[in-house]
């Protein structure tokens, strides 16, 4: 009854926001504060979502997992500019009224343009105070070698990370609105379990750089994985690296899906993810327990649309055959997310809030009926026979119920 009842509200929702998103998406127009009811259920800890700005780039050709079904389904904005303010704005609203209380945007070396959009479409959003925002630095994008697994630091990325760092503080970390941890400004660094040689030079020259610029930054690495890269450079291993974990202020990991891992593919109700990820971050937490540890929140992944040639496994939104979509995130909160979160900094972050390529959105689709059938030539080569539906607002629905079930006593670090 309470799973019909929720699939109808979602459902119910969804009708009323696509009457608001057929008004157009790129010009002005009045988008609804957050009324005294969601301000109610807002958590007490910090929840965040990674949200990209590459769009509608990421969109052409159709590469991404929902543009090939069959039916196609669409994001409920439609294929959408991240240069529209408006857009961000309708992001900012349907975020701000499911719990969510930032977004983690992401800032990519050697990308001048995209990084304006940060300033020209998210800061320029008129509902730009519902939210609180951080940068997510990605850093493999300093040079990540897929042979050696590894974003070795010389002397010219050192200098180049450095610079890159102070950019970002001098333009973002005074902004009213950008996130904080205990008044440090916080960042976040992909990938740094693969950063490799003069890692910890650059990072200590990054801390006295931002100690000149009056900062004191307060760093989140994407240390936890399943492999990381050695500190000396010689291969990966399965073990935390703990020279490098000291130099961040608390560690998560931005998605834990390894293509490598076949127990862990397919329904999560039959699968190894669930415990394996419990059992990693307990791991970590055993190993560097001076180090808060922050869960995340993911509702599947299906990247083959956007990388069919690598032929990686799917992991459904379904947690099991006919429990519907958006159930896989619905436990994977219950079970895994909310239980994890650390006192010490109780935050979550929800991968993703956009990333189509992968299908880890949370973003409000369309709505479209279920199927199981896509666009390529045997009909199921992207989906894998596994049921994909047009789910309007249920993820962040399903969000704001399990917030809401979590808020009450705990406190987030102002």
């Amino acid at each position: 009854m309470a799973l019909r009842l929720r699939l109808h509200l979602s459902r119910l929702a969804a009708v009323i926001l696509l009457l608001m998103a057929s008004q157009g998406c790129g010009g002005a127009r009045e988008v609804a504060a957050p009324s005294s009811a969601d301000r109610a259920v807002r958590p007490e800890f910090l929840v965040g979502a990674h949200y990209y700005l590459w769009f509608p780039s990421r969109f052409q050709g159709g590469t991404y997992l929902r543009a090939r079904l069959n039916p196609a389904q669409k994001p409920l904005l439609g294929e959408y500019s991240s240069a529209s303010a408006g857009v961000v704005e309708q992001h900012i609203a349907w975020a701000s009224q499911s719990g969510i209380n930032f977004f983690a945007l992401d800032w990519w070396p050697g990308s001048p343009a995209h990084n304006a959009l940060i300033d020209t479409a998210v800061f320029a959003a008129r509902n730009v105070s519902w939210l609180r925002y951080c940068i997510f630095y990605e850093l493999g994008a300093l040079g990540y070698d897929q042979d050696s697994g590894s974003t070795h630091f010389d002397q010219a990325t050192s200098d180049r990370f450095l610079a890159d760092m102070s950019e970002i503080a001098s333009r973002y970390f005074r902004h009213p609105r950008y996130l904080q941890v205990a008044g440090r400004p916080v960042i976040i660094l992909y990938v740094t379990r693969t950063a490799t040689g003069r890692f910890p030079e650059a990072m200590a020259r990054f801390r006295s750089r931002m100690s000149e610029l009056g900062f004191d930054p307060y760093v989140i690495g994407d240390e936890i994985y399943w492999t990381v890269a050695r500190q000396d450079g010689a291969g990966d291993t399965g073990e935390p690296q703990l020279g490098r974990i000291a130099l961040f202020d608390a560690i998560t990991t931005y998605n834990l899906y390894d293509p490598t891992r076949g127990t862990q593919s397919g329904y999560g109700a039959s699968s190894t993810f669930l415990s394996d990820a419990h059992s990693l971050y307990d791991f970590y937490r055993t190993l560097a327990p001076k180090t808060p540890v922050i869960p995340l929140a993911m509702p599947g992944y299906n990247d083959r649309a956007f990388r069919l040639d690598a032929r990686h496994h799917a992991i459904p939104r379904e947690w099991a055959p006919g429990a519907g979509e958006g159930s896989f995130f619905e436990k994977w909160l219950e079970h895994f997310a909310l239980p994890l979160l650390d006192a010490r900094l109780p935050m979550l972050l929800v991968t993703s809030w956009n990333e189509w390529s992968e299908d880890t959105a949370i973003e409000p689709a369309a709505l479209a009926p279920a199927t199981v059938s896509d666009k390529s030539r045997s009909g199921s080569d992207f989906t894998q026979g596994y049921k994909y539906e047009g789910y309007g607002t249920r993820y962040l629905l399903i969000l704001k119920e399990k917030l809401a079930a979590r808020s009450a006593g705990v406190q987030a670090p102002r």
